[in-house]
């Protein structure tokens, strides 16, 4: 878990959703309120739908300090939607296929000891191809192997 929470090895991602089990129940709605911010700051920077989970990772960190670990904790990432847009570029997806993709997900769940990485895709359409699903798997892998996460595929 220290990976996830104490390294900017995520900071490609945005957080849609997360949960944190420890004597209460702590749930996190990732989507921007816009209505927070001023017109101007609207204007300077590009806020996505979701917010960059290097803002609220700290938090996180602040819910799971302590003397023990949470009963569970799950967090459902999204891949910043320029690097998604690139890297199915790279990977020379069959035209057409990233028009589909909405977001590439991973959702980091820990319970009983033990963490579940787990890849997935948002469609905005229907489409027989799993080309963009075999690419964010082998990513995914990729970046565990970059920070040095242990993991096996099942």
């Amino acid at each position: 878990m220290q990976k996830f929470l104490m390294s900017e090895a995520f900071a490609d991602f945005l957080l849609m959703e997360a949960r944190v089990d420890t004597f209460v129940s702590f749930d996190i709605d990732g989507r921007i309120r816009r209505e927070f911010y001023t017109k101007e700051e609207l204007e300077l920077q590009e806020i996505y739908e979701f917010a960059a989970w290097e803002s609220v990772r700290p938090q996180v960190v602040q819910m799971v300090k302590g003397k023990r670990t949470p009963l569970l904790m799950k967090l459902v990432l999204v891949y910043m939607p320029g690097k998604a847009e690139a890297l199915l570029e790279k990977e020379e997806q069959p035209a057409g296929s990233g028009s589909f993709v909405k977001y590439l997900l991973c959702t980091v769940k820990y319970e009983n000891g033990g963490i579940i990485m787990t890849g997935g895709i948002s469609y905005q359409g229907f489409t027989m191809d799993k080309g963009p699903e075999k690419c964010w798997d082998q990513a995914l892998c990729r970046l565990a192997d970059e920070i040095g996460l242990e993991y096996e595929i099942i």
